[in-house]
């Protein structure tokens, strides 16, 4: 059934593709010659270009598309891009997969897969990217290794943030937000000239909740909590000089997930049936995860962005520095103890502060060969504690098996990097593009692994025990490699552009957190390598009312990084592993005031390998990778119309994503099921800037699930948010 949908899928977009193609349509459509799409400007390869004139595979997010879908955060815009998943262990592990490419590692001495940028610095922590949405001019989603212009962590793709940068105008926007589960909000921006060279934008945010889920027997809510943030902007031009200065700070109070376990065709008839006695009539949104359960974060950042225009070339100077502090607790079983018997209660602190500066030399637009290149250094230091505290008794375990362990690491991540990419036109219609990067990386770790009962109840708790034995581990590696991109690209028709491209992704070996003993706290794993080879079509046709792009693609992927919990211990790993794919992405202007469009995904991701950690092989040849659904597809309709003395909008979104796993195991239950999600949003502006805005978001009430852990044939389950509405009213002057 699962095949049949997504063929049906596939189907429909070409087939709908081709009829907006059509002779018959093109007739239709020539009636309204005023309908067109927008052009859509991105800086995916560090200068201003059409989304169509670059070939990689790119989505591309404005705050009118934004706002219209009501993203408040990353996780809303991954779920509307071609081949993206993300889901969330918790507020400083979110899990970001672009064509099957990403990382669970939770390590001090690890790095993301997918880069993550905000105002082009590279966010080191995966914790320090999930942030709430404020003040953002658009999203870019880059899929595909990025390494030569966006370094190490960026070995399957790139998510860029750009938030909106001071202008030379006096305006003022106020919005005030109220929704489901009292949600209520309140967000302000503030733009000031200072003189004729000079302006400065303060954006502020505030946001609390109840929580969509409850604590069992208490009441209280779960998968809630306050959220504050703002962000000060200071930019002056003076003549060929250019200078932005900008500070930011976020903090998160958050309630704990609501974790509820999902019994599956393997796990034992027994748990099936305590469970159920367990949970009698109660949904999938009441837990008995503890009410004390929570989430913080406190994170701020400054940056410093120096231009200078000169005769040949400009130079551009970006020195960040950031902090980001979290730390949470959460009951990974979602049941109470000793009714069930296994309890594990999971607590973990992070500091994380990273300074990184580049240098970059970019060619003028008018430049008949377009160039960059560059210097980039970072550096990172992280003190990272983990504390488990497990409750065990038969059939699950012996209660000897239960303690109280904690896991410190204390890492330091350098990293230096010069590159280069060059974009050569020649014969007309021809243009190729070579990019290079060479990358050095140090890691220095800390580990630390403590029995909190000093022996006094041997063996040692798990997860460390019963196998594993307190240690205390100091190591330190080395990496480097070059990465590089080749793309040829022909324009044979206006319009129209082809284009084929290698290009060779790279992310720093790892050690590992939550290691078992001395010897796998001090081995590192190897750096992932990943090659890419791609097939695109860009294209704008119908006189600019048709957008239809394509991209075929393979990867093959070297020593990909493995983790996976095994009963409540960690295995680490290399294996092999190959993905193959295409995505379709078009829009199609109806009208001059409605517009249609959508998405569709198609992967084969497999391992390629068994892993070997220790003395265990891991039977993973053959098996799907994690959060790679075979399918995914979107479909929208936007509109606005001049209406009722005012601008009236709204847009519907409808995705759909097949099954996913969410590990290596394949298990039956860490698998989710397919599901589809429906959103809509409508507003109306009036002449003097006042807008009135109504959302919502799951209107089918589909319950779906965000992050799976595996224990016992069980899979303990975060479901995602139910059907919720809103209500926005803002003025702009």
């Amino acid at each position: 059934m699962k095949t049949i949908i997504g063929k049906t899928a596939s189907a429909a977009v070409l087939i709908l593709a081709a009829g907006l193609a059509s002779p018959s349509f093109a007739q239709s459509a020539s009636q309204d010659d005023a309908a067109s799409l927008d052009d859509v400007i991105v800086t995916a390869q560090r200068r201003e270009q059409s989304l169509q004139d670059v070939p990689i595979a790119i989505t591309a997010f404005n705050a009118e598309t934004l706002e219209r879908t009501a993203a408040t955060g990353i996780q809303d815009v991954a779920a509307k891009a071609p081949g993206v998943t993300l889901t969330q262990f918790n507020i400083g592990e979110p899990q970001l997969y672009i064509r099957g490419v990403g990382t669970t590692s939770d390590s001090a001495a690890s790095d993301p897969s997918i880069g993550v940028s905000i105002d082009e610095v590279s966010i080191g922590r995966a914790g320090g990217s999930s942030l709430a949405f404020l003040d953002i001019e658009r999203v870019e989603v880059l899929r595909g290794p990025q390494g030569t212009l966006y370094g190490r962590n960026a070995s399957g793709g790139a998510l860029n943030i750009y938030t909106n940068k001071p202008k030379f105008e006096d305006t003022t926007m106020a919005l005030l937000r109220y929704g489901s589960f009292n949600e209520w909000g309140g967000e302000a921006v503030i733009n000031r000239m200072m003189g004729e060279t000079s302006a400065a934008r303060l954006a502020v945010r505030v946001n609390s909740n109840d929580g969509y889920a409850e604590n069992v027997p208490s009441g209280r809510g779960l998968e809630g909590g306050r959220q504050y943030g703002a962000r000060l902007s200071l930019s002056s031009q003076n003549g060929a000089w250019s200078l932005l200065g900008q500070v930011d700070v976020s903090r998160d109070r958050m309630d704990g997930h609501a974790r509820i376990p999902v019994t599956a065709a393997g796990t034992a008839p027994a748990f099936v049936t305590l469970i159920n006695s367990l949970r009698t009539g109660l949904d999938v949104r009441q837990s008995y995860s503890s009410p004390d359960n929570y989430q913080d974060r406190d994170n701020w950042g400054a940056l410093v962005r120096v231009g200078y225009e000169a005769e040949a070339f400009d130079v551009v100077s970006l020195t960040s520095y950031r902090d980001n502090e979290y730390g949470w607790r959460d009951n990974l079983g979602g049941l109470p103890f000793p009714n069930f018997p296994l309890m594990v209660d999971d607590r973990a602190t992070e500091d994380a502060s990273q300074f990184s500066q580049e240098f970059r030399l970019v060619s003028k637009p008018d430049s008949p060969v377009s160039w960059v290149a560059g210097l980039y250094y970072f550096s990172e230091d992280v003190d990272r504690s983990e504390r488990f505290i497990v409750q065990a008794a038969l059939p699950i375990a012996p209660p000897s098996f239960g303690g109280d362990t904690t896991f410190n690491q204390t890492a330091q991540n350098t990293s230096y990097a010069a590159f280069g990419q060059a974009t050569i036109p020649f014969a007309s219609i021809w243009e190729l593009t070579l990019g290079a990067r060479w990358t050095h990386d140090e890691r220095d770790i800390h580990q630390v692994a403590l029995d909190n009962e000093n022996g006094a109840n041997p063996p040692v708790g798990i997860p460390l025990g019963p196998t594993g034995q307190p240690y205390n581990v100091r190591a330190n590696a080395e990496f480097e490699e070059p990465t590089w991109k080749i793309a040829l690209a022909v324009e044979p028709f206006d319009n129209v552009r082809l284009y084929a491209s290698y290009d060779r992704g790279y992310k720093a070996g790892s050690f590992a957190s939550g290691a078992q003993t001395a010897a796998q706290a001090g081995t590192p794993l190897r750096s992932e390598l990943l090659d890419n080879y791609e097939l695109g079509l860009k294209s704008t046709i119908m006189d600019g009312r048709l957008r239809f792009n394509a991209a075929a693609f393979k990867l093959e992927y070297d020593d990909l990084q493995v983790y996976e919990l095994l009963g409540l211990n960690l295995v680490t790993s290399n294996a092999q592993a190959e993905v193959n794919g295409y995505e379709i992405e078009s829009a199609f202007a109806v009208s001059n005031t409605i517009t249609i469009g959508g998405s569709y995904t198609s992967l084969d991701a497999k391992y390629t390998s068994n892993a070997v950690s220790g003395a265990s092989v891991l039977p993973y040849n053959g098996l799907t990778l994690p959060r790679s659904p075979d399918s995914q597809y979107t479909l929208y309709a936007d509109g606005e119309w001049d209406m009722w003395g005012g601008a009236l909008a709204a847009r519907v979104d409808y995705q759909w994503t097949d099954d996913i796993f969410f590990d290596p195991s394949n298990n039956p239950e860490v698998r989710s099921p397919a599901h589809s999600l429906v959103s809509a949003y409508a507003s109306w502006e009036a002449a003097n800037g006042v807008k009135i805005a109504v959302y919502g978001k799951n209107l089918g009430d589909t319950e779906y699930q965000q992050h799976i852990i595996k224990n016992v044939g069980v899979g303990f389950s975060v479901f995602g948010p139910p059907r919720s509405y809103g209500i926005a009213v803002s003025r702009s002057f």
